[in-house]
């Protein structure tokens, strides 16, 4: 991630502070807070989940997914939808998803609902890992769109969940940040030719009138999508319990406090794993862990790979002035230091508000306060002043206007799971990771989905349906009619020994100034 290597290098910041934050990325994140912000998008929990829990804790389980958002349900419906006729006499639950607070109340319930990939990444990503890996990875991160879409249909949540197809808005201030833009984008048009059809850039002087950004120097335009993530999410969970009561249960405020070999029934070997919540304990045969943010706690040795960073969102009403856009467009705006992103809502009984997000760059000391934190039970001072002021000047006055009300509705924080190298971490925890030493061949395992580095929305749902798919295949578990396939899914996301070895943050700081 080259802004957090920016700011960690950056010698106008004092190397005790960057040390401190190279700590708390080094540290454990504990688990989620039981004071968290408010988040709009939770305002009205749903009335079947949010608090869910069965009347007896379950005992067993063939496998616990930790964490209820996007990547746990996506593993879920895989799981459930994908798996051979069931053959356990035991008859206990396929899949158990635990969640230490309310269902859905972490990052996908916070973030900013923004199904977006404007391909800014595909050069660094050329220059990282060649042209086809490149290829690879930005088809990946474009399927999300069409996914998300199409699984909301497929479900019956489109019009619940504001589920749209959007172009964004790609925005540039400063002629130095658009000339950069602009290679970029050639770049890409140049390596996904058929997938960037739907692209084009906008010169200062061809942005049209009713954009209505009269200082932008420059914009890229393309396809993306917006959404109410936790209704989706929710939505999604409902019809699965529903499709699946017997073989599906989800247990909110059960948080998972520790991992161990299960000695408890030595005629139960299958079930590897013993996992300790405060409602009781459960045997599993797998554990996958979508905590993303939180990993680092169960999984130690992740601690400096996969690292948290705090971010904040906002809830605001649109000036008088300002046209609803809420169905045509979403945008990102990028300033000389830092970005900020934003869709808005379309007419509904929730209003058309403005759901805008970011001001990192902005924080306290350009953001380093932020880095390694796993709350999301405080506000940044210095974010919530850029976000509470930014959208009339980027969008003008004039074009504004005034807001007959408290322009911000709400302000909430969330935390986002960001790796050393960029990308999610997907697949078998070996032992020097989970340092439990519990697995052994032919048994169960655990696994991984997390570290989606403020990208979840074009990360985690197919990051979680490729964890499920490997998974079935350990097991031999896979439906015949359900393909083997995984070509589709980049291989630099895979956990592996070098890249354990090598995607890590560096233990401590050298301060790099001159001494006279």
């Amino acid at each position: 991630m080259s802004f957090v290597q920016a700011l960690l290098s950056n010698p106008g910041i004092p190397v005790h502070e960057r040390q401190k934050a190279i700590d708390r990325v080094f540290s454990d994140p504990g688990l989620p807070t039981t004071n968290p912000t408010s988040s709009f998008w939770l305002r009205s929990p749903h009335p079947d989940l949010a608090e869910a829990q069965s009347a007896t804790f379950p005992s067993e389980a063939e496998v616990v997914i930790i964490g209820s958002g996007v990547t746990g349900t996506s593993i879920a419906g895989t799981l459930l939808k994908s798996r051979k006729a069931d053959q356990n006499d035991d008859k206990r639950p396929a899949v158990v998803i635990l969640e230490a607070r309310s269902i859905c109340s972490g990052a996908t319930g916070r973030n900013g609902g923004h199904i977006l990939e404007t391909g800014e990444e595909f050069a660094d990503l050329e220059d990282t890992y060649g042209r086809e890996a490149a290829q690879r990875i930005m088809r990946f991160r474009m399927a999300h769109l069409r996914e998300i879409l199409d699984t909301a249909e497929e479900y019956g949540l489109t019009e619940d969940c504001q589920a749209r197809k959007v172009q964004f808005l790609n925005v540039y201030f400063d002629k130095e940040g658009w000339q950069g833009a602009r290679e970029r984008l050639r770049r890409l048009q140049e390596g996904l030719p058929e997938e960037t059809q739907e692209w084009r850039a906008y010169e200062r002087e061809q942005i049209p009138e009713e954009f209505r950004l009269p200082r932008a120097q420059g914009i890229i335009a393309g396809p993306a999508g917006a959404i109410w993530p936790y209704r989706f999410i929710t939505g999604v969970l409902g019809r699965l319990r529903e499709q699946f009561p017997q073989d599906l249960l989800i247990e909110s405020n059960t948080s998972v406090t520790g991992i161990k070999e299960n000695s408890m029934d030595e005629g139960h070997d299958s079930l590897r794993y013993l996992i300790e919540t405060p409602r009781g304990m459960i045997r599993a045969r797998h554990v996958v862990h979508c905590t993303n943010a939180h990993v680092g706690h169960l999984v130690p040795g992740l601690r400096g790979r996969v690292y948290p960073i705090r971010g904040q969102m906002s809830a605001q009403h649109p000036g008088q002035k300002f046209h609803g856009q809420g169905k045509e467009h979403s945008w990102i705006f990028n300033y000389d230091r830092g970005f900020d992103y934003l869709t808005q809502l379309p007419p509904s009984e929730a209003g058309q508000m403005m759901m805008f997000g970011g001001g990192f760059a902005q924080g306290e000391g350009g953001g380093m306060a932020d880095l390694g934190i796993a709350t999301d039970s405080e506000l940044s001072l210095y974010a919530d002043i850029h976000l509470s002021g930014a959208l009339s000047a980027v969008f003008g006055r004039d074009n504004w206007g005034r807001v007959p009300r408290q322009s911000v509705d709400q302000m909430w924080t969330g935390n986002m799971g960001f790796s050393a190298d960029g990308l999610p971490w997907v697949g078998q925890l070996p032992d020097l990771l989970t340092q439990r030493k519990l697995q052994r061949e032919g048994s169960g395992a655990e696994w991984v989905s997390a570290a989606f580095s403020g990208e979840g929305m074009v990360f985690a749902w197919l990051c979680g349906k490729a964890l499920a798919t490997m998974l079935l295949i350990h097991d031999d578990q896979l439906l015949e009619t359900a393909s083997r396939d995984l070509s589709w899914f980049p291989e630099q996301m895979l956990v592996t020994g070098e890249r354990i070895e090598k995607a890590v943050l560096p233990r401590y700081i050298q301060d790099s100034r001159p001494h006279l």
